[in-house]
């Protein structure tokens, strides 16, 4: 017990200094509670108006790339078998800026799931022979922890090749050749991570080919990136289709959504393949809508982004697409979702919650789902800023399988979106990855200055189940015994908050060690109650604490194993 006490008192001594963002002390911060709850308002099955705005960020930043040289179009993995390793990678162009470019990747790995990076470097491109230089990095992790960095290989041609490390993304000593046309443009890049899968850890890989056998095409491996198949054709048309995504569900079907743009509207088509990539079907279209004016984006464009639900969830198997159009005048973010694995999509739902028709930009979304069915979608978003050139990093987070977001502002600085020329440009991709309660998301930020573009990630834990459970307003701060207890694997905590204050609730073991931060953010007054899932804990005493800048309270749990 004086283990515990030591323990916690060291918590009071850090929670009562002043919070800091810094990038040498950063903190971890949760979507505001007072969002959460107003998620659970009566009724509507459109994206809330009367959610709260913030025109301030409650989300540590961190800078990872830290070099005076632009770095741009960021991507972000966390490996499933040791999620503490994540590895972030992006296009650098520290070697020089002016056209043509000596564009080469630079990547970082953090040993802490994202809060602290190591000093970035560079891939060594001369492991791929003729190519000297590399673009549009894309992050996969396989099952045993090998970390891939995809890129598009620049030389006399344009091609594809992967960088592997196996040892978490501290090095990548081998490169292999994916495909090499001579016009390979932007590829996406992932695993099948689905135990029992017939296809478990087969690594694809997506792109468009813009010269002879023109299209959505996608390649396949299934000795961990060492030999590539013959390009596939995903498309049905060959011509003005771009962007392609792809994700992999249940029973490794392959799933790849991408944007038609040969007609006045943009058109997000849909495709699958049932035999590990070997074929697909016939394309399907999920939605079309007015094309947007991305002024950040010197092609004028932002493509889709899919993601699959292979969590036990209720939603196990859906299918989820993110993209922007302007249907209502000016870009939005868009989401829709299939519960039949493609064969039918939902009516479009608006992500982003400011104000319909506001002239506002928001762009270039990244979607990803965790292994409880939650939904993160990270996107560029101009609603606080003076000009559509001056952007902020939002995430729009769903626990209901997409029937309604919060959205939460990431930055804590907005970006002007300057480039040297349009070679370097500001890059054309974000990213976000989500595992657990961690949210790890990657953009392109320039808060230092002049054209000084920098890849910048936030410190993020979201709540497994936050919700208001009663409109009382309470009388005072009561934490209440969880129930059921003993329990395995999950239960219910209870509490009521009189005022709006912050507020933080904590699992710590019986040493004192911080388990699991249930909660922690900007509350409304309310009743609420948080689900605690303990499912990747030991058996054993546990305590949970209630904490705000005027009360603090402690109970203690027990877990059966």
């Amino acid at each position: 017990m004086k283990s515990l006490i030591y323990g916690l008192s060291i918590f009071v001594l850090l929670f009562s200094t002043t919070i800091s963002f810094s990038q040498n002390r950063p903190r971890k911060f949760n979507y505001p509670l007072d969002v959460e709850a107003a998620m659970n308002k009566a009724g509507s099955k459109s994206f809330s108006d009367h959610l709260p705005q913030y025109s301030s960020s409650l989300f540590a930043n961190i800078n990872i790339s830290r070099d005076s040289f632009p770095q741009n179009e960021p991507s972000i993995k966390i490996s499933r078998k040791d999620p503490s390793r994540v590895v972030a990678s992006w296009r650098d162009f520290r070697r020089g800026v002016s056209n043509p470019t000596n564009r080469q990747i630079g990547y970082s790995f953090s040993t802490d799931g994202g809060i602290t990076w190591s000093v970035s470097t560079l891939l060594d491109s001369t492991l791929l022979p003729g190519f000297p230089r590399n673009s549009d990095p894309v992050v996969a992790v396989d099952s045993a922890g090998n970390f891939y960095i995809a890129v598009v290989c620049i030389g006399n041609s344009v091609g594809l090749g992967v960088y592997k490390s196996t040892d978490g993304g501290v090095t990548f000593p081998t490169a292999y050749l994916v495909a090499n046309t001579g016009s390979e443009d932007k590829e996406w890049f992932d695993n099948d991570r689905v135990p029992g899968s017939p296809f478990y850890n087969n690594l694809y890989m997506c792109w468009t080919r813009f010269s002879g056998n023109t299209g959505i095409k996608l390649s396949t491996s299934s000795n961990s990136g060492v030999n590539w198949s013959d390009a596939v054709s995903v498309s049905d048309q060959t011509g003005g289709v771009q962007g392609s995504d792809l994700a992999i569900g249940l029973d490794g079907e392959v799933y790849l959504t991408w944007l038609d743009v040969n007609t006045p509207e943009d058109v997000v088509k849909f495709d699958k393949s049932t035999n590990g990539g070997v074929s697909f079907g016939t394309d399907l279209k999920i939605a079309s809508g007015a094309s947007p004016d991305i002024p950040i984006s010197s092609s004028n464009i932002t493509f889709p982004s899919i993601a699959a639900d292979i969590s036990n969830g209720v939603g196990r198997g859906n299918l989820y697409v993110a993209w922007c159009d302007a249907r209502n005048g000016d870009p939005d973010i868009f989401f829709s979702a299939s519960t039949n694995r493609g064969a039918n999509w939902s009516a479009p739902l608006r992500v982003n919650n400011d104000s319909i028709g506001n002239g506002k930009l928001q762009c270039w979304p990244s979607i990803e789902v965790n292994d409880s069915g939650n939904i993160a979608i990270l996107f560029y978003d101009s609603r606080n800023t003076s000009s559509n050139n001056i952007i902020e990093a939002y995430l729009a987070h769903s626990t209901d399988r997409g029937a309604t977001f919060v959205n939460a502002l990431l930055s804590t600085q907005p970006s002007p979106t300057n480039q040297p020329n349009t070679a370097v440009r500001f890059g054309d991709y974000i990213c976000v990855d989500y595992h657990r309660n961690r949210v790890v998301p990657i953009w392109t930020d320039e808060r230092a200055g002049g054209v000084n573009m920098e890849a910048y990630t936030a410190a993020i834990s979201t709540p497994l189940i936050v919700r208001q459970y009663s409109s009382v307003i309470p009388d005072g701060y009561k934490l209440q015994q969880n129930y059921p207890n003993p329990f395995n694997p999950v239960t219910t905590i209870r509490f009521s908050i009189p005022q709006r204050e912050f507020v933080s609730l904590t699992v710590f073991d019986a040493l004192g060690r911080e388990i699991e931060v249930l909660a922690e953010g900007i509350s409304e007054a309310g009743e609420f109650e948080v689900i605690f899932n303990a499912d990747g804990i030991a058996g054993g005493v546990y305590f949970y604490q209630l904490r705000t800048s005027s009360f603090a309270e402690t109970k203690k749990l027990v877990v059966l194993k």
